[in-house]
């Protein structure tokens, strides 16, 4: 939609899906489909304006490791994630400024892997599931979260914001982004590991009263967590449950 050339790493059955149909996209009844460059060799690809990071933390150490042949001087890298990602301490300062979040980056490959010029912070508001090997379906939301680390709002972030904007997201540029991406993993953070363990929805878990209660303890114990080191959230749990 917006006229970018639009490059895919992949592999397997998706990687032969997306040569052979394009990225397929399920939405308000209907299929469309766009040709993308695609293949599971970044070198193939050459270097990019923006990489998009979008898989599950225990896949992370492997694709950082090859993303150098996507890498310029200029590369933006936009961390489209959920959980805490290893930069947040990055340009956040207070009493943990220049500290390394080990338990997310134990051996310092990540940081080390993608330089902090290259990053934007992302918080996704999207539901979506994958019919197929390369055929997603919609469900709701279309907001995707944007900051620099460090809070400002700097040329790049706003061009990108409005670029995302043409492609038909709703792109607002935050000036604290780790508040953003801390308030999505207070929901996540208590409801996620219940449905996990249970395989509930979240409408059974936030039925019960006895699972509410408890949800409600574990957001209060992460909203004072927030709180201490710079992250306020003004909500209660009872407001995030409605």
């Amino acid at each position: 939609r917006a006229g970018c050339n639009v490059s895919v790493v992949a592999r397997g059955a998706t990687l032969d899906a997306l040569q052979l149909h394009g990225l397929r996209l399920h939405q308000g009844g209907r299929v469309t489909s766009q040709a993308v460059a695609s293949s599971a060799a970044p070198t193939d690809l050459g270097v990019q304006d923006l990489v998009v990071l979008a898989v599950k933390a225990p896949s992370l150490p492997e694709v950082v490791r090859q993303m150098a042949p996507l890498m310029g001087p200029n590369t933006m890298v936009l961390t489209a994630m959920n959980g805490v990602p290893w930069w947040f301490l990055q340009g956040f300062g207070g009493m943990l400024a220049g500290q390394r979040l080990t338990s997310v980056d134990p051996t310092g490959a990540l940081a080390q892997a993608i330089e902090g010029q290259h990053i934007i912070g992302c918080v996704v508001h999207a539901s979506c599931s994958l019919d197929g090997p390369g055929l997603v379906r919609h469900h709701f939301g279309n907001k995707l979260i944007l900051g620099e680390p460090s809070g400002k709002k700097t040329a790049r972030v706003q061009q990108l914001a409005a670029l995302l904007g043409k492609a038909g997201f709703e792109a607002p540029v935050s000036d604290q982004i780790q508040k953003d991406i801390w308030f999505k993993l207070w929901g996540n953070m208590s409801v996620n590991p219940i449905s996990a363990l249970t395989g509930a929805t979240t409408d059974r878990i936030l039925g019960d009263e006895l699972v509410r209660g408890f949800i409600s303890s574990v957001m209060l114990e992460a909203k004072e967590i927030g709180a201490r080191i710079g992250i306020p959230i003004d909500q209660q749990p009872e407001d995030r449950h409605q």
